[in-house]
């Protein structure tokens, strides 16, 4: 701190005492710039204006003491000089919060200890700054430190810490530190070493600590010791952070990259089925089910990438199924099959994409119409279900398992079946039923109550249900 030049604002109504120090300064060359005030009042306007390194006060002032300038201060050091001293100002300016106190002699030798008084006020205010900001820094961090002497015992634990372990600051401190360790007992997913993968390519060891409920969870944990001035060890601290939610994320991104190649591999598989089917359709000149297939992969690849967008709006779902039947009443026909809309008249009103509802709709009367009988009949019925809509789609198909539309649309096997079996629209068709219902917040599955007829049901999500005749449904419902 050699040659650093010094605020310095003395407090004294001495005029004698004011050139003695200016003197003093001047003659020894000291490197302060001093700045004088002969009162408190002064003091105080200079204080509300200026900042200092330090302040020196006589104690009695004209219109005050030394103590009114310790409440004025604020942070900065204050040496109180007095020409009267004794003990218990002494103590009672100590108490206030002064740095030192120093007494006026007549010879004046006092001014000879002011230099390192300064000296050392500034340090030790500098060490408390410090100290302090250690302190805040150590306490408001969100990692857990803890400190022990050389036998292990805990002295010290921050806030992240408590809230971390779940000890209370008194509960901890004297514990020995191996009460964070788990025992020797472990499973394999509490082991108390393992590896972790940190940010780039690198590796970090991780440890399983104990929290006072007994709950195991996983920290990154790094330890030193504390040295004295005279290079020995007298404390370690250690520094714990809760690594759960990380270990968590590399699960998920374990579990996701697997979903992905094996998501990647079925599309590889349907593009090449898609591929071959469209050139036999091609060869066979059937232009329409080229366009169907392609459209299909087209939407399914779209809902794979996440690239389906939908514009949702307000409509009347018992209209649509009607414009649905109508639509694929030419492929029941061909198999004089019955179409029946048992929804009675009114109205439900749904937000959805009107486009991509008439596509479920149509995807699902389809596969009724294909899998059913000659002769037999496919029925679809609107329900209100309280916060959304229920359709049901009954035919004469080969009964679904509930849970096997879940295991079969996403499986290439089944969808290459579809495809040897000459029902190419059909085979992504269910699949993309499915994904766009789900996309609307609603959910699909498979219903056989009677072993003999199949029903798939879906459910989507509505705005408001304007019911003009509720009795209708009611008895509708009851038979």
């Amino acid at each position: 701190m050699d040659n650093v030049r010094y605020k310095i604002l003395l407090i004294e109504d001495n005029k004698l005492d004011q050139m003695a120090f200016k003197r003093f300064v001047e003659s020894n060359a000291i490197p302060y710039d001093c700045t004088i005030s002969g009162s408190v009042s002064e003091a105080r306007h200079v204080l509300g204006t200026d900042q200092f390194d330090i302040i020196i006060s006589d104690h009695s002032l004209g219109d005050g003491t030394a103590l009114d300038i310790l409440d004025l201060a604020g942070n900065t050091p204050v040496i109180v000089v007095t020409g009267a001293g004794d003990e218990e100002t002494a103590v009672k300016t100590w108490k206030a919060g002064a740095y030192d106190y120093l007494v006026k002699d007549i010879d004046q030798n006092y001014l000879k200890a002011i230099p390192i008084t300064v000296e050392n006020a500034i340090r030790h205010d500098m060490m408390e700054k410090k100290l302090r900001l250690l302190s805040g820094a150590v306490m408001s961090t969100e990692d857990s430190v803890y400190i022990t002497d050389m036998q292990g015992t805990i002295i010290f634990v921050n806030k992240a810490f408590c809230q971390t372990y779940g000890y209370k600051e008194e509960e901890i401190v004297g514990e020995n530190g191996n009460i964070l360790w788990i025992g020797k007992q472990q499973s394999q997913n509490t082991r108390s070493v393992f590896q972790t993968k940190t940010v780039g390519s690198s590796w970090e060891v991780g440890f399983y600590h104990r929290r006072k409920n007994n709950g195991v969870f996983p920290v990154s944990l790094s330890r030193s010791n504390i040295k004295d001035p005279n290079g020995n060890d007298v404390a370690i601290v250690g520094v714990a952070r809760d690594i759960t939610e990380r270990i968590f994320m590399e699960d998920e991104i374990r579990s996701a990259s697997q979903k992905l190649k094996k998501k990647n591999e079925i599309h590889n598989e349907v593009a090449i089925m898609v591929g071959e089917a469209m050139q036999r359709l091609l060869a066979e000149g059937n232009i329409e089910a080229v366009k169907r297939v392609a459209d299909d992969y087209l939407d399914a690849s779209k809902i794979d990438a996440e690239k389906m967008e939908l514009d949702p709006q307000k409509f009347d779902l018992v209209s649509l199924v009607s414009q649905a039947m109508e639509a694929s009443s030419p492929m029941a026909s061909e198999k004089n099959i019955e179409l029946k809309n048992l929804t009675p008249d009114g109205e439900f009103i749904v937000k959805a994409d009107h486009d991509r509802m008439a596509q479920v709709l149509i995807n699902l009367l389809s596969r009724g119409i294909k899998f059913s009988s000659a002769n037999g009949h496919v029925s679809i019925r609107v329900k209100d279900t309280g916060d959304e809509l229920t359709v049901e789609i009954e035919d004469d198909g080969p009964p679904l398992d509930c849970n096997k539309i879940h295991r079969i649309v996403n499986r290439s096997d089944w969808i290459k079946e579809q495809f040897h079996a000459g029902r190419e629209d059909l085979a992504l068709g269910l699949r993309i039923a499915k994904d766009l219902v789900e996309m609307h917040g609603g959910r699909m599955w498979a219903e056989s109550s009677d072993g003999k007829h199949n029903v798939l049901c879906f459910t989507v999500p509505k705005s408001c249900v304007q019911r003009q005749v509720a009795a209708e449904i009611s008895s509708a419902d009851a038979g």
